[in-house]
């Protein structure tokens, strides 16, 4: 018996001229792991959207071919009864939230199910010890962190206690660390009997654990293989896949920053009613260099992007930049969710969306997304494009931006090792203009392909 089965599966988004996904079988047995992999918009997500019944119950497509999972027929059943049966943990944890604070959205799915109180409390306590998130469970949805909301996500699907668990690009914004403990606790989910499905650009932390293993190319399977048999692949193949390394990258000891650049002084900030999160005494991001900024989720690394680039305040902080008064209008900020800074109407359009008409008369916005392979969509809606693709376009869009100081929030969340590779080069271009880039990041293999320097803000914020 198998808990989930795809078979010649073919689907074609609504105004989409190409399948997302062609003539695809896949077989899910029980109490495995199963991973999907490729590059970004090869369809890793729309696999997922079949096993969790988003296709065809959400997204309106054209759709041949049969779904199962526990021997339902995903297609003629409600998603309110598929909800029985597997839980989602998704790209964009934002999108998955529906109460105001941590314990009642762990709490929220297993009660809908009709499961027992005490059984609800006892499984939070149990999946917050687990995922390290019992220090949050009063604390507020909106105020987490990237890294902190894709654990209090993964929480909320392992809550629920379904038989399949879906994990779509789980380890998004999480530090080293916590994808230790994220493997850990998909191996106890798969020896409790608990079957898998992982889509997911990060790869090394699934040997071992994996069991079968999809590489998707364009919309087809490209590679089938068991998990023993990916994790010796040679590296020259995994780089045609466009695969990211199969073996843990060690973060890169780098030097410190040094010379002239965006130097920040006596910086303190707290949210209204809490406790300061940021007490810097000097911090220094040299002119002409990529500096990684690293730290434990939660640390304060987005908020102090969100100060350089004046979405908020800090008191008595001395901002300078070479020497002189910096001022906001000057930087560029690529945040961790794409969604929240796309607004035209096609991909070309957003390219040159801040520009003035004169500065549109200077920018080859076809040569910009050819940058990173957005040519083939420039007349899409950037909403319709998959998770990676977005973030691609969003960090493009730096290129023709003309600033001083350009920030990107864990750019490669959703990327494969192709376009990692692009996007250094993409950060590489706008420092050899002289510009300050910040990458905030957990991702060594990133920091190892595109930094010169790297700060720890958990080790210079006095907090």
């Amino acid at each position: 018996m198998t808990t989930a089965q795809a078979t010649g599966v073919t689907f074609t988004y609504r105004g989409a001229d190409h399948p997302s996904i062609n003539d695809a079988t896949i077989t899910i047995t029980p109490g495995t792991v199963t991973l999907l992999c490729g590059a970004s918009g090869s369809g890793k997500t729309t696999a997922l959207r079949l096993f969790n019944g988003l296709i065809p119950h959400f997204h309106d497509g054209d759709l041949t071919g049969s779904v199962t999972v526990d021997d339902i027929d995903v297609a003629r059943v409600d998603l309110s009864e598929l909800a029985h049966h597997c839980s989602t943990v998704f790209q964009n944890p934002r999108t998955q939230f529906y109460t105001t604070h941590v314990r009642q959205e762990l709490a929220f799915g297993p009660e809908n199910l009709g499961r027992d109180p005490q059984e609800i409390c006892a499984r939070i306590d149990e999946v917050a010890a687990e995922l390290g998130i019992a220090d949050l469970l009063e604390s507020r949805v909106t105020q987490l962190s990237g890294g902190q909301m894709q654990r209090v996500a993964c929480a909320v699907a392992m809550c629920n206690n379904t038989s399949l668990i879906v994990f779509d690009e789980p380890t998004a914004n999480l530090s080293a660390d916590v994808i230790d403990q994220l493997a850990t606790l998909i191996a106890r989910l798969k020896a409790d009997g608990h079957t898998i499905i992982i889509a997911e650009h990060r790869l090394s932390f699934l040997s071992g654990i994996a069991d079968r293993v999809y590489c998707f190319d364009k919309g087809n399977i490209a590679l089938t293989a068991t998990g023993e048999e990916f994790y010796v692949m040679p590296d020259e193949e995994r780089k045609q896949l466009g695969l990211r390394s199969l073996v843990t990258v060690p973060m890169p000891q780098l030097p410190e920053p040094a010379g002239d650049g965006l130097e920040i002084d006596n910086l303190t900030f707290a949210y209204r009613h809490g406790n300061t999160v940021l007490n810097i005494g000097h911090l220094l991001f040299p002119a002409g260099k990529i500096t990684a900024l690293l730290g434990p989720c939660g640390s304060g690394k987005s908020t102090l992007a969100r100060i350089i680039c004046g979405l908020e305040k800090a008191k008595g902080a001395s901002i300078t930049l070479n020497g002189q008064k910096f001022t906001s209008r000057d930087a560029y900020l690529v945040m961790q969710d794409p969604t929240r800074q796309l607004f035209s109407d096609t991909v070309i359009d957003e390219v040159t969306l801040g520009a003035t008409r004169v500065e549109k008369q200077h920018i080859d916005a076809h040569a910009i997304l050819k940058e990173l392979d957005l040519t083939d969509h420039e007349s899409d809606h950037p909403q319709a494009l998959s998770g990676g693709q977005r973030q691609r376009l969003v960090i493009v869009t730096a290129l023709a931006a003309n600033k001083k100081v350009y920030i990107f929030d864990e750019p490669t969340s959703g990327v494969g090792y192709k376009h990692l590779v692009a996007i250094s080069q993409v950060m590489r271009k706008l420092a050899d203009t002289g510009a300050v880039v910040i990458v905030i990041t957990h991702d060594a293999e990133l920091v190892t392909e595109a930094a010169d320097h790297s700060v720890r803000l958990d080790q210079i914020n006095a907090c």
